[in-house]
């Protein structure tokens, strides 16, 4: 039987090991944050957007594959919607920023496009997208499933 001070020296290194993932994925995703945040105009009037679908699952792809992402939105507001940038969370991911401002009523599409290569299982992916709206930064996500090629 192991000693108590064993198992209680196990437990302290097991809840350390945690908070020091979970502080460094905070840290992560604010510092992606904040490299957009320097980034707003925020003379730009915000206007107010309407999303599809901000998660999407794109079920089961042969390894190789190149998967399309799209991401349907409509400009719900009253002024121009301007999409500033969009990045994709890894190189794995190429994301299109649309090119034109979107009209009030419009409805505009974000897309990307995925490389499934030496990707095998479960992928969780994140676009990025800074834009004229209240949230000035915006996620959408997909998750898609990458099995070995026979």
């Amino acid at each position: 039987m192991k000693s108590p001070v064993v198992i209680l020296s196990l437990f302290l290194l097991a809840s350390l090991s945690i908070i020091v993932v979970s502080r460094v994925n905070k840290l992560q995703k604010k510092g992606k944050q904040t490299r957009f945040e320097n980034r707003i105009d925020r003379t730009i009037p915000a206007t107010t957007v309407e999303w599809t679908d901000t998660v999407q699952n794109l079920g089961k792809v042969i390894e190789g594959t190149m998967v399309n992402v799209r991401f349907t939105f409509k400009n719900t507001g009253s002024r121009m919607l301007i999409v500033s940038d969009v990045a994709a969370s890894c190189g794995c991911t190429i994301a299109e920023k649309p090119q034109k401002p979107f009209s009030p009523g419009e409805i505009g599409t974000i897309n990307a496009t995925f490389d499934s290569k030496n990707r095998g299982g479960m992928n969780h992916k994140m676009l990025t997208v800074l834009l004229n709206t209240e949230l000035r930064i915006q996620d959408l996500k997909f998750d898609v499933e990458v099995i070995a090629a026979k």
